[in-house]
């Protein structure tokens, strides 16, 4: 099972900022695999081989355990209608226009019973009736009939024989009796059922909460694309509105607590008060567009960064931003031995013929296990259907997110053997908060929460009451209303902490580097409506430039120069964009080198600026929020200085990437494509001369379709890029967290948190064999 990423300090790779964040990485083995890390997060699983403690028991640390269960496969690193008539226009008018008479003697006419024939006039008054012949021989007076319509005309007719016909009132109907009766009824019937709606609209019962400023759990119609700030609206309402999964229905206890506290650091950081938030269970499919209506103000509810939905979540046809990743979810094979195996190796045949997998139904595992197996041989649905249905035989293999199972009565069958899980990952989900496109000072407040509690905890900063607002002997409502990032781990707890609390207790360490560069998935690369990007803002300008302005920033900090690493690395992304965008011109770039960066405002003479930190600029100082945006990072430097007091930590230090003006989401959204790529043919083994191997894009317009190959065409993937760069450089910086996390690895059976990312690690046991590997058991 993979332990799901931490905070690593690292911005997210949305169209907006994105901070340095922690992520659970798996450990390696000598020959190559590994655990599952993230920046300043626990994550990996593991099995524990001894017997799972009661519920409700306290559990002794068990050194020797953790050991047996992680000691299996452990690298010595990890590389880690009509129209309406015009008012005031009269009515038309309806004429009756008489025939002439043809009745026999003592015959009568009577207007209006097939006497006339009918024409309609606009406008005008009908013309007066004419006389009406008799054509019996005995003469006839005519007598007028009465003005009103509802009386009809009759002739007196005098002859011999004929019988005078008298002319006779007809009333209305509503003077009838037979009307009066019905009116009677039907007022009758309108009066009772009025009395009933009353009676049924106005009734509650205990069981009927009154209104409140909770959303519904029903989809909005409509989004209300209200533009105000969300920190403005939050602030307003006094509560923030976080949306979360249903953690019953799916199956995710645990890290549902995760998230709750994730949740929980975000109103602390507003409002110096954790419980200021309204948790609100989120559907699996309406989330993205209640989120766009504005019912909540933010996302922690497992939801996975993909590339597809930063440009254009499928289900509202919008792009959404994410945070950098809190948690890293593997995905695992879970069942009987010999089944496993099967699934592992993909056979279908022999001793295999009876492979049955149940798969839990999430888009991305829906994508993954059809390019695996045929659909005959699987089933989706919610985890705890699927887990009982590996557990009363329908399937004999489970896919799931290894998060899913820490909290089930999965964990009981690993430890008696019953069952097993695959030795590696067959993917890895990046699970990140989530915001509307749009905002980028909220989008900074989410990040600084998540960001601020991973940081606290590489400055030995921890949860305590005295210092949190809300409790604090101090508590005076400007401090409880001004937004601090120390209250994440004030208030709530610092990112190990929050892991211990609800994922597990047991902390590995290195003592080395590991793996930090990562990237989210594709998603669905196909789209048929999508907007075409190439003539948005500033691209259509570099496009009619026909070149890229790229600044690169040489932050002092790091003395960096001309030949540094990180210097050479930025000057390639920036060569990198250039040839995403114009179609593979490699010398269509224009670098500037800048040493000075004033992150209170962005440099708009420069399309993109290279080497920019989100933590430089925010942090935890709030004087900069949403000035600018950054990207996914693709350099991470080694130490972290703390500008509060200029003493350097161990760990990993600041993460890097583009910034952009806020307006330029486009823009954004190609360079996120093209920093993935880089990873993604690492992952893939995907090089220069096999760049057609990359997938085709149709997310961004048809002049883009091929930008994927063009980029590895021309600077192949990421070690390719380090590599060359390292050749280059001045020799002064060593390659240290610059590598990429592998997708596939050796899975452990535990949550896991790896403590090198903060180089702040507890006293631990060390282990040689198979690798060097000091384990910890239990809470800091």
């Amino acid at each position: 099972m993979v332990a799901k990423g931490g905070d690593a300090a690292a911005p997210s790779a949305e169209l907006q900022d994105t901070p340095a964040a922690e992520e659970e990485k798996e450990e390696e083995t000598a020959d190559g695999a590994s655990t599952e890390v993230t920046p300043g997060d626990d994550t990996a699983d593991a099995r524990d081989d001894a017997k799972p403690p009661e519920p409700g028991a306290a559990a002794a640390p068990d050194t020797s355990a953790a050991r047996n269960l992680l000691t299996s496969g452990l690298p010595a690193d990890v590389p880690a209608p009509p129209a309406p008539e015009a008012e005031g226009s009269d009515p038309p008018r309806r004429t009756t226009t008489s025939t002439p008479s043809t009745l026999g003697p003592g015959a009568h006419r009577i207007v209006g019973w097939r006497a006339s024939e009918s024409t309609d006039v606009e406008g005008g008054d009908a013309p007066p009736q004419a006389n009406h012949e008799l054509d019996a021989p005995g003469t006839s007076a005519l007598v007028e009939a009465s003005a009103d319509p509802h009386v009809a005309e009759a002739y007196l007719v005098e002859g011999q024989d004929a019988p005078l016909a008298e002319a006779e009132e007809v009333e209305p109907f509503f003077k009838r009796k037979e009307g009066k009766v019905t009116l009677l009824v039907v007022g009758g019937l309108v009066a009772a059922l009025a009395i009933l709606l009353g009676v049924f609209l106005g009734r509650k019962t205990e069981e009927e909460p009154m209104p409140s400023d909770v959303p519904s759990s029903m989809p909005s119609g409509m989004p209300s694309f209200d533009d105000s700030p969300t920190l403005d609206t939050v602030r307003e309402r006094g509560v923030l509105n976080c949306g979360i999964e249903d953690v019953t229905t799916e199956g995710d206890v645990n890290l549902g607590g995760n998230d709750v506290d994730q949740c929980r650091g975000v109103a602390a950081v507003i409002f110096g008060d954790p419980d200021k938030v309204n948790l609100v269970t989120m559907g699996t499919d309406d989330h993205y567009e209640r989120l766009e209506a504005r019912e909540v103000d933010v996302l922690f509810a497992g939801d996975t960064f993909t590339l597809e939905r930063l440009l254009r979540e499928p289900t509202t046809g919008r792009p959404v931003t994410f945070g950098y990743p809190y948690y890293t979810a593997a995905v695992v094979y879970i069942g009987l031995e010999t089944y496993v195996q099967c699934a592992n190796n993909q056979k279908r045949y022999d001793e295999c013929e009876d492979l049955s997998i149940c798969a839990v139904d999430t888009p991305e595992i829906r994508s993954l296990i059809a390019a695996f197996f045929p659909a005959s041989f699987f089933t989706f649905g919610l985890f705890p259907e699927m887990e009982a249905s590996l557990k009363d035989g329908t399937c004999n293999v489970l896919v799931t997110d290894t998060y899913r199972i820490y909290g089930s009565s999965l964990q009981y069958d690993f430890a008696s053997g019953k069952y097993v899980i695959s030795d590696n990952h067959i993917s890895r989900n990046l699970l990140a908060s989530v915001v509307r496109r749009g905002d980028a000072a909220w989008y900074d407040i989410v990040e600084g929460a998540r960001t601020g509690a991973f940081r606290a905890h590489q400055l030995g900063i921890g949860k305590d009451e005295s210092q949190c607002p809300v409790t604090a002997n101090n508590n005076s409502a400007s401090a409880r209303d001004d937004v601090s990032f120390y209250n994440a781990a004030t208030c709530v707890g610092n990112h190990v902490q929050v892991f211990q609390r609800h994922l597990g207790e047991t902390v590995l360490s290195y003592s080395t580097y590991l793996s930090a560069i990562d990237a989210p998935n594709w998603g669905n690369l196909e789209c048929d409506a999508c907007e075409i990007m190439d003539r948005d803002g500033r691209l259509e300008e570099i496009r009619d430039r026909g070149q890229l302005n790229c600044a690169v920033y040489l932050n002092p900090e790091y003395n960096l120069t001309r030949s540094s690493l990180a210097t050479l690395v930025n000057v390639k992304y920036c060569e990198i964009l250039a040839v995403a965008i114009l179609q593979g011109k490699p010398d269509a770039v224009n670098i500037t080198y800048i040493d000075d960066m004033d992150y209170s405002v962005y440099p708009r003479e420069f399309d993109a600026v290279a080497g920019a930190a989100w933590e430089s600029r925010v942090g935890f100082n709030t004087n900069n929020l949403g000035t600018m945006s950054q990207n996914l990072p693709y350099f991470v430097h080694d130490k972290r200085k703390a500008p509060e007091n200029g003493v350097v930590y161990d760990g990993v230090g600041l993460y890097i990437s583009y910034a952009f003006d806020n307006d330029d989401t486009a823009l954004h959204g190609i360079a996120v494509a093209a920093i993935t790529a880089t990873i993604f043919a690492q992952r893939q083994g995907i090089t220069r001369s096999t760049s057609f191997a990359m997938p085709q894009i149709h997310l961004l317009g048809d002049s883009l379709t091929f930008m994927l190959r063009d980029v590895i065409a021309y600077a192949g993937n990421y070690d390719d890029i380090i590599n060359e760069a390292l050749a280059q450089s001045d020799g002064a910086t060593e390659r240290g967290w610059n590598t990429v996390i592998p997708n596939y690895f050796v899975a452990a059976k535990i949550p896991v948190n790896y403590c090198d990312y903060t180089g702040n690690c507890p006293p631990c046991q060390w282990i040689e064999n198979p690798a060097p590997l000091c384990i910890s058991v239990g809470p800091y």
